[in-house]
């Protein structure tokens, strides 16, 4: 985020405390329907839009630096597979044998120096054509130019590698992100290093999981032995860019800011900055590491969450310095997302099945959520887009 921006985030911030109430957001109460995180037919819509129309985040750039080096889909839904070629050039393909369809890269293999189906031993090449084929005389006629990997649109930007679910779409980040993309580029999360990346799956839809992300309202509860202390008085001011939203959450020490210069402000000293990238992607960022949350959806009531810690070097050298790193992963993985968010969000997924509610009713410091839903609801009904959302 540049400095400017962070300086008026900031008063802005300053001002919203001074009200004691979160910046506008919808400004109403509004509802939306419980069968958003049970209805199969719901399900489906979402994917054929949300997750067939937009770029998604496959992982840190750092992981494809050399040639042969790969990245992997965390989806079975959307099993690609990212690699560098000899040439430099970054590429990406659908992770499957053009042949019977058998996955070619299991994520065991080091490096890359070909695609090999483990199946029948058709091979291809890092640009994905067809090299050879064992016993080619069993196919006459065959057509190799035809017969290359299914290759998918790929871009590396701030740090990161984005790939296109859809085959000859084009992938345009500027347009995509607008404001919010220039705002990660001056996080530099590409100067960071991976700690660690896990995947777990979990018993709730995608959307029930994510949106525990867009409110604060339950904070001073759910997170009342964890959280809360950093958040006393904690207001929250956001912005928009299409369906992308950028949160910024005051923490008790926000006062503390008018003892400096604006010159010298640092946003991350005072507030917790966190982006939702459409469709799934969230960004917490911190001032000397960051996580990268993505949501995978398996069916309505079940979803793969992965995250990813990156974090500054020079911050946690030596023993001690990754002693403390593996702390805070821990803190925040397995407390404060694990057994937190994501527990009561399960608990939130099985209480549809006999609850009484038709309707989660949001209050108005919970705006983004339906924000969000609502930029769901445009893509699977946009004949009524806000109905669902508004109730």
């Amino acid at each position: 985020m540049r400095h400017e921006k962070q300086v008026e985030t900031l008063n802005k911030l300053l001002a919203l405390r001074e009200q004691g109430r979160d910046e506008e957001m919808l400004g109403e109460v509004v509802h939306i329907p419980v069968r958003n995180y049970t209805d199969p037919d719901i399900f489906e819509r979402e994917m054929a839009t949300a997750f067939s129309d937009y770029p998604m985040i496959a992982g840190h750039a750092s992981s494809v630096r050399e040639p042969g080096s790969y990245l992997l889909s965390d989806w079975d839904r959307f099993p690609y597979v990212v690699v560098r070629d000899r040439d430099g050039t970054l590429r990406a393909f659908l992770n499957v044998c053009r042949h019977r369809g058998a996955r070619l890269v299991s994520g065991e293999e080091d490096r890359l120096k070909a695609f090999v189906c483990p199946y029948h031993g058709w091979a291809y090449g890092l640009d994905g054509s067809l090299r050879s084929v064992p016993k080619s005389y069993a196919f006459p006629g065959l057509d190799r130019c035809k017969y290359s990997l299914q290759e998918l649109p790929v871009t590396e930007r701030m740090g990161l590698v984005w790939v296109h679910p859809t085959s000859g779409a084009t992938i345009d980040l500027d347009s995509h992100l607008g404001a919010i993309g220039d705002d990660i580029e001056h996080f530099a999360i590409g100067d960071l290093v991976r700690y660690c990346k896990t995947s777990v799956t979990r018993n709730a839809n995608w959307k029930l999981l994510l949106k525990t992300y867009l409110e604060g309202y339950h904070v001073p509860h759910l997170h009342r032995t964890t959280l809360a202390a950093n958040f006393k008085k904690g207001v929250i001011a956001h912005y928009e860019h299409g369906p992308h939203i950028r949160m910024a959450a005051a923490r008790t020490n926000i006062l503390d800011v008018l003892d400096v210069a604006p010159e010298s402000w640092r946003i991350l000293d005072y507030a917790s900055v966190y982006y939702l990238l459409f469709p799934n992607a969230f960004f917490i960022m911190h001032p000397d590491y960051v996580s990268i949350n993505a949501f995978y959806p398996v069916a309505p009531d079940r979803t793969i969450w992965t995250h990813e810690m990156l974090y500054r070097e020079s911050q946690f050298q030596g023993e001690r310095g990754q002693a403390a790193l593996a702390k805070r992963f821990k803190f925040t993985n397995d407390v404060v997302f694990d057994q937190e968010d994501f527990a009561i969000a399960e608990r939130v997924q099985e209480g549809l099945r006999y609850g009484p509610n038709e309707y989660h009713t949001l209050g108005t410091e919970e705006g983004l959520i339906g924000i969000f839903q609502q930029s769901i609801d445009s893509l699977i009904y946009p004949e009524r887009a806000y109905q669902s959302a508004r109730g």
